[in-house]
C-alpha cells in the first residue's frame, strides 16, 4: 500500500483503467457474451425451422397431389372393373355365341376357348384377385352382313368385348356370297384367389 501511495496520478489512472478494463471484460464474458451467443444461436435455429417448415409444407403439398392422383387411378380401376366380366358371365357369354351366331344368320365353323392368368392385383380390401384373360377364336360362315351382324351382337354385351383380329375370306373361288371369317375375342374376368388356410 506504501508503494500505492507513492505512484503519481498517471500510473494511478493507468493501473485503475487496467482494473476498470478487466472487470468490463470480466462482464462481458460472464453477462454479455453467454446473450449474444445465445442470440446467434436463436437465429440460426429460426433459419434452419423456417427452412424445415418449407420442406414439410412442399412435402404436405406433394403427398396432397400424389393422393389425388391415386383417387383418380382409384376411380379409372373401379370403372374399368365394371367392364369385366365375372367368371360366371364369360361363361354364359362364351355358351351365347352359338345363339348370337343362329341369329345373325351365321354357322360356326369352330370355336377355340382358353384363358391366361395374369398377375396377382392387390386391392382395397387386402385381398387378392386374379385377372384373366379368356380368348376365344371363333371361326364362322355366312354373308357379309350376318358376319357384321356377328360382330356387333358380340360387341353389344353390357362387358367389354375386344375383337383381337378378324380375317375374311371366300370359302371357294366360286361366286357365292357366303364367307369364311376367323374372329378373335377377347373378354377379361375377375376372380378371387382363395386363401389357403
Amino acid at each position: 500500500s506504501e508503494n500505492w501511495t507513492k505512484l503519481t496520478p498517471a500510473p494511478k489512472n493507468i493501473v485503475l483503467a487496467a482494473l476498470v478494463l478487466m472487470g468490463t471484460i470480466a462482464i462481458y464474458n460472464r453477462v454479455v457474451a453467454p446473450h449474444a451467443n445465445y442470440v446467434l444461436a436463436a437465429q440460426r435455429y429460426e433459419s434452419v425451422a423456417n427452412k424445415l417448415t418449407r420442406k414439410n409444407q412442399a412435402i404436405i403439398n406433394n403427398v396432397k397431389i400424389k393422393k389425388k392422383e391415386l383417387e383418380g387411378l382409384e376411380e379409372k380401376l373401379e370403372q374399368m372393373r365394371t367392364n369385366l366380366f365375372e367368371p360366371i358371365e364369360a361363361k354364359e357369354f362364351f355358351s351365347d355365341i352359338e345363339v348370337m351366331s343362329e341369329v345373325a344368320n351365321c354357322t360356326i365353323y369352330s370355336l377355340d376357348v382358353s384363358q391366361t392368368r395374369s398377375a396377382l392385383k392387390a386391392e382395397r380390401s387386402g385381398a387378392r384377385g386374379y385377372i384373366t384373360a379368356n380368348h376365344a377364336k371363333l371361326s364362322v360362315v355366312g354373308s357379309y352382313r350376318s358376319i357384321v351382324m356377328l360382330m356387333n351382337k358380340l360387341q353389344g354385351s353390357p362387358r367389354q368385348v375386344w375383337i383381337d383380329s378378324v380375317s375374311i375370306g371366300p370359302i371357294s373361288s366360286d361366286s357365292s356370297e357366303q364367307l369364311k371369317c376367323d374372329i378373335t375375342i377377347v373378354i377379361y374376368t375377375t376372380e378371387e384367389k382363395v386363401a389357403v388356410l
